[in-house]
């Protein structure tokens, strides 16, 4: 007699495939970030350091203020202010007061702060190379395709969380 698991005896194929999904991007999560933390131990910042550094490299030019910030990078206004402050200690970051608001700083990366993000990339290079080794090209432009929609799907949709 072959029993039927969970999934198989409550989801519809399609479902099954969508938790699969959803199950294997949390182990790939907890995998990454084990690796992640690993790599980081030899570089000058931690990856939360260098996760909000990346941020500003999208557009060097625009500046951010804390608020912003913690929205954006789904982080709470404390945390974001602890990691802006080591990152403006060490020069990576600018910050210039608000004309009208005292109280509000925008920030900007340094060429520093450019240069840093730049060789930490270089050093993660070979790791990151080594994860797609045996992938051809092809597969990997379909991965991140499909990344990129997936990715976006969730930016778009924050706060439309069913079934709460």
């Amino acid at each position: 007699m072959h029993r039927h698991s969970f999934m198989e005896r409550v989801l519809d194929k399609r479902q099954q495939t969508q938790t699969r999904i959803m199950v294997l991007l949390g182990i790939i999560q907890q995998l990454m970030g084990t690796r992640q933390n690993k790599l980081f131990a030899h570089q000058s910042l931690t990856t939360s350091q260098f996760g909000l550094l990346t941020h500003f490299t999208h557009n060097p030019q625009k500046s951010w203020l804390i608020s912003d910030l913690a929205q954006v990078m789904e982080m709470n206004q404390p945390g974001i202010t602890k990691t802006v402050s080591v990152l403006l200690d060490k020069g990576l970051l600018k910050a210039t007061l608000d004309k009208d608001d005292k109280r509000k700083r925008h920030l900007t990366i340094t060429q520093q702060g450019l240069g840093t993000c730049e060789s930490i990339m270089a050093s993660l290079m070979p790791d990151i190379s080594h994860c797609f080794s045996d992938w051809q090209d092809g597969d990997l432009s379909d991965l991140n395709g499909q990344l990129e929609t997936l990715m976006k799907w969730f930016d778009n949709h924050r706060d439309d969380i069913k079934g709460i």
